[in-house]
């Protein structure tokens, strides 16, 4: 079953971050039958898949696989259909994770890889990685790399999300002036003013991915946090993702990021195939007041909880 392994557009469904560093799957979903469908669905459909960050070097976050003691930085709050986790960008290092996304290519998956920026050693760091990066994705995917998420916004990563902006904001400028043929997505976060998606908009990004997760302290300020005290340590607090999640990350993205940016949109952030609906009505009321952007909604934590649900919707949504 060989297909092309061009790179596709964008599809209005996409799946974010849960098929892992290559786009096919990650531990332990991969063992369960029902996701085999969803992950054949999204082959046989082009859907896109922005893969689950990578970072310049090998990365030993909080969450190991092989490791029992660390499953608990992946507490499953079932009854809310949504996660807490502190996963810690635990990664092999992009030379590996380009690797898998090119094999992923070859098979015919439509993967968008992703990098996370780490700014925790000052902004000369941070863009001479990115840029090793950049070089390494280039030279393992080809020409055919041409589309990158920039992730500097993970809760799990250490650092101070709210204070990176204005090295966020230089790196894009150099990724768009050395990388000119890149289109360019930056995932934001809702701790982020609106000022901020208006700068990147001016610094020539192209797409602006809204969220997939909000912080845990946030998430206890904006009320809708069962718990008042992480049960992943008051350490690693982690970041809320799921259904939880859907209200706030919308409301947020429709005051704070469509008003003040004009570039294409992707909705993240709860949604999945029992919310698109309304989703997608509440997205058309702007655009039917004069915007015309290119809007998409990535799905991650629900296609966990029900992958037969969400390949259905890639089926539906994605031809």
């Amino acid at each position: 079953m060989n297909k092309s392994s061009e790179h596709k557009p964008l599809t209005n469904i996409l799946i974010s971050t849960c098929f892992g560093h290559g786009g096919m799957g990650m531990f332990p979903y991969i063992f369960y039958p029902p996701f085999w469908i969803l992950l054949f669905t999204a082959w046989l459909t082009n859907t896109a898949i922005i893969a689950k960050s990578a970072t310049r070097y090998r990365h030993h976050g909080n969450y190991i696989w092989w490791n029992l003691f660390t499953y608990k930085f992946i507490h499953r709050i079932k009854d809310l259909q949504s996660i807490l986790n502190s996963y810690g960008l635990t990664n092999p290092g992009v030379w590996v994770c380009a690797i898998m996304i090119k094999i992923a290519w070859t098979l015919g998956f439509n993967v968008v890889p992703s990098f996370f920026v780490n700014f925790s050693k000052g902004y000369e760091t941070g863009y001479k990685e990115t840029m090793e990066a950049l070089s390494i994705f280039r030279r393992v995917l080809g020409k055919k790399f041409c589309i990158l998420e920039l992730n500097p916004s993970c809760p799990n990563s250490g650092e101070d999300i709210l204070s990176n902006q204005r090295n966020i904001l230089r790196l894009c400028e150099a990724i768009k002036r050395e990388f000119p043929y890149l289109t360019l997505i930056v995932k934001g976060s809702i701790v982020y003013p609106s000022s901020f998606y208006a700068q990147l908009e001016e610094t020539g990004v192209d797409i602006i991915h809204s969220m997939n997760t909000i912080p845990f302290d946030v998430a206890v300020k904006l009320g809708i946090s069962p718990y008042e005290v992480s049960p992943l340590g008051e350490k690693t607090k982690g970041g809320y993702s799921g259904n939880i999640i859907m209200q706030p990350a919308f409301d947020y993205t429709m005051s704070t990021v469509v008003p003040t940016a004009t570039i294409p949109l992707i909705f993240g952030g709860g949604v999945s195939a029992d919310n698109i609906a309304m989703l997608f009505n509440k997205t058309a009321l702007v655009n039917k007041e004069g915007d015309a952007r290119d809007t998409f909604f990535a799905i991650c934590t629900a296609a966990t909880y029900n992958p037969i649900k969400t390949a259905k919707l890639l089926w539906e949504l994605n031809q």
